[in-house]
């Protein structure tokens, strides 16, 4: 190596001798090693390489090496502080430090001159590039150098050595190569590697406010895409402000994974902060009950096996969420990266004959029906489910949270059933159906009226992923375990391509909604009304996402879907203060489309925080708030049970004062004119939007008691739809 091309800066007008003895501190072995070989064959360089920061002061004060590239990041002291220290001592202030770091950015390169740094390295750091070409950005206050990354894959091939990585980052490529590309959560010492890996990686962080907020976030997004989700906690009070999200995902089937920072396996019993292992809190014991999967993870050559488990766990079947401790000697461990082979698939095929059988029965049907939930979104099922009907002149009602994977505009759509239902499904029950299938749905109460009788037809067909869902409320004629997908495809392929010769004919549907007299007092508006106007201000594709009160069964029954994605509740377990959570997931799962939350004031005050987390990201979600000041679900409910009403106010809050103060636009709106002049704002505005409604909470629409229906003690003089039935048919067509 020539003394110009190893050791010489050209420029404009001056040439500088770099120095050849070059002290690289770095704790990850992978890059030293690599910067080893790389230099292995140029005899003028000296090149000494030292993975912590304390024995690289000793070796500087000793040996004087002319340049120290040294990593900012490293564990015990880092980059800045170490050159702050050698900078301050009489016999090392005249050396060179170079700092280096895989995100290099203004604030940091500030840092390092302020330390006494020359300047920063953008990581992987290409040592011979930086010897021979020699840009003029080493100097002082130049700003990084941007370098060619090294090729990992001829590294890998050059060495005889097996390559190992930190477990962390091994984890985080594994997350890439799954199809993850975003991860919400908070960060946390017992979780910093995971988040550290994650720099380096091309997986968007979303730092939400709270970890229920990243929880309800990451269900939403997994819902939207249909892809696992993902988030990264600390220990402690990090994993269990996790929990509600936790038991959503369990209870409506969602695939998240949830990655859990945990103290070192060394002082697991010992008593130390946050210890959530068995001999502590036992946060595996916790989360057992809500998961399909529960794991601590007990050593570092154990990692890759146990989260490959918890992908396809969480992502086969029946989707749901898992949850993984990684204790933080497990993650920062190095480990050789195995080789993986062979893959895990779950398909399901129904049976010919059950397909055959199921097909005549719905064509000899005189009332058939199809009851559609939310099992039926996505995979192609909502267009296979739309050619069954249709070829079978087969009514469709859907469940609460199944609404729109059955377009509402479609002359067989008779609705909702179930919580926010509509009278037409109700009154098709009414007058009796001699078959009934049902798919992807767990029957519960929301979804089927309190258990309404009207359901256990002569034939009853249940189809659903999990076989626990099955036979759990009704019981079933035929009970088939598949995907809707499996079950619609074989079905419409058993049917053909034309109208079933002999089908039921056209039977008279269509989707009707309450009509309510009602009018609101002065300054307030009728909740049916507010639906009805902002779903007029966004487009038609617009994806709602619904919270927990008074207001999802407004929204449920008088928003008008007919896309099977536009409408994202999770009613499973009715957990208060999702709606904005999910509706950041829903935005960055659907960048070119509206999303918006309708969310209760009592729901608002409970997670309204990740507001910030959409203008930080600037993520264009609205946000109606249906303020009437009150828990109006509760305490119409406690009246309805008690027969007096307690007083569970949410004032003083003022919405949009906090709104505006976590960084959103806002706007009260007390007249349908004042909500309508907003169109502006909801359809332009570039950042989140939160419009307070006023909103008459004494307004109500008729509801059936569900409480009452379950233990069959429905009063008298009111059906089971909860009207009076002199007033029933003015709500159904003629």
């Amino acid at each position: 190596m020539s003394s110009k091309g190893a050791g010489a800066v050209s420029g404009s007008e001056t040439t500088r001798v770099i120095p050849r003895r070059i002290l690289v501190v770095d704790d990850d072995v992978l890059q030293l090693r690599a910067i080893e070989r790389a230099l292995r064959k140029y005899e003028n360089v000296e090149l000494k390489v030292v993975d912590n920061a304390i024995d690289a002061m000793l070796q500087i004060a000793a040996n004087k090496p002319d340049l120290v590239i040294m990593d900012v990041f490293m564990p015990g002291l880092d980059g800045v502080e170490a050159t702050r220290r050698l900078k301050a001592n009489p016999v090392t202030r005249d050396v060179d430090i170079m700092l280096a770091s895989a995100a290099v950015t203004l604030e940091l390169e500030a840092n390092a001159i302020a330390a006494g740094a020359k300047g920063t390295l953008n990581k992987p750091v290409d040592l011979v590039s930086l010897l021979s070409l020699a840009p003029p950005a080493v100097a002082e206050g130049s700003g990084p150098i941007p370098l060619p990354k090294l090729d990992e894959a001829t590294i890998a091939a050059d060495s005889t050595e097996p390559v190992q990585m930190r477990a962390a980052d091994l984890m985080v490529r594994m997350l890439e190569d799954a199809g993850v590309d975003v991860v919400f959560g908070l960060p946390g010492g017992a979780i910093s590697p995971i988040h550290d890996a994650l720099i380096d990686s091309k997986i968007r962080v979303i730092t939400t406010r709270h970890e229920a907020g990243a929880m309800f976030a990451a269900a939403a997004h997994a819902r939207a895409t249909g892809k696992l989700a993902v988030v990264a906690v600390t220990s402690g009070p990090g994993v269990l402000n996790s929990m509600t999200g936790l038991g959503t995902a369990w209870c409506d089937g969602v695939p998240v994974l949830l990655l859990v920072g945990e103290v070192p396996r060394a002082a697991h019993g010992k008593g130390v902060l946050q210890d959530g292992s068995s001999h502590g809190l036992q946060i595996v014991e916790m989360a057992r009950h809500v998961t399909k999967l529960a794991v601590e993870v007990p050593r570092a050559s154990a990692l890759p096996h146990l989260l490959r488990r918890a992908i396809v766990t969480a992502t086969s079947g029946r989707p749901g969420p898992v949850v993984m401790t990684l204790p933080i000697d497990v993650t920062t461990a190095k480990l050789t990266p195995p080789r993986i082979g062979g893959s895990i698939t779950m398909g399901g095929i129904v049976a010919p004959e059950h397909i055959d059988e199921i097909a005549e029965i719905l064509k000899n049907a005189k009332r058939p029906l199809i009851l559609a939930g939310s099992g039926v979104r996505g995979n192609s099922a909502p267009q296979r489910l739309i050619a069954v009907a249709e070829r079978l002149r087969c009514p469709v009602a859907t469940t609460p949270k199944g609404k729109g994977v059955f377009p509402e505009n479609h002359r067989l759509a008779l609705g909702v059933l179930g919580l926010g239902g509509h009278p037409s499904t109700r009154r098709y029950l009414q007058q009796g159906c001699d078959a009934i299938v049902c798919i992807g749905t767990s029957l519960g109460d929301l979804s089927t009226d309190g258990f309404s009788p009207l359901l256990q037809a002569a034939s009853f067909i249940h189809v659903d992923i999990d076989a626990k869902q099955v036979g759990r409320s009704y019981s079933p004629t035929h009970a088939i375990v598949a995907s809707a997908k499996d079950f619609l495809g074989g079905l419409a392929e058993r049917l053909g391509d034309s109208f079933v010769e002999g089908a039921t004919p056209s039977v008279r549907a269509g989707v009707v909604r309450h009509e309510i007299e009602k009018q609101a007092v002065p300054n307030r508006i009728a909740s049916h009304h507010a639906i009805e106007k902002l779903q007029s201000l966004l487009p038609g594709n617009t994806i709602y996402t619904v919270d927990s009160g008074e207001h999802f069964m407004f929204a449920t029954h008088y928003l008008k879907i007919n896309q099977p994605d536009s409408f994202l509740v999770m009613t499973g377990l009715g957990s208060m203060g999702q709606s904005i959570g999910a509706a950041l997931g829903a935005q960055l799962a659907n960048p070119g489309r509206k999303v918006a939350a309708i969310v209760g004031d009592g729901c608002f005050a409970m997670n309204a925080f990740e507001i910030a987390t959409a203008v930080q990201e600037k993520l264009p979600i609205r946000v109606f708030v249906f303020n009437d000041e009150k828990l109006g679900m509760v305490e119409d409910g406690h009246k309805t049970v008690y027969g007096r009403q307690p007083s569970y106010a949410t004032n003083p809050l003022d919405v949009c004062l906090v709104a505006r103060g976590l960084g959103a636009v806002s706007v009260r709106v007390e007249s349908l004119e004042e909500l309508d002049a907003v169109d502006e704002i909801v359809a332009n505005y570039a950042g989140p939007v939160v419009i307070d409604v006023a909103i008459d909470g004494d307004i109500h629409m008729p509801k059936i008691d569900r409480v009452a229906a379950m233990n069959n003690q429905a009063a008298p003089n009111i059906n089971a739809f909860g009207i009076e039935p002199k007033s029933f048919d003015k709500h159904l067509p003629n």
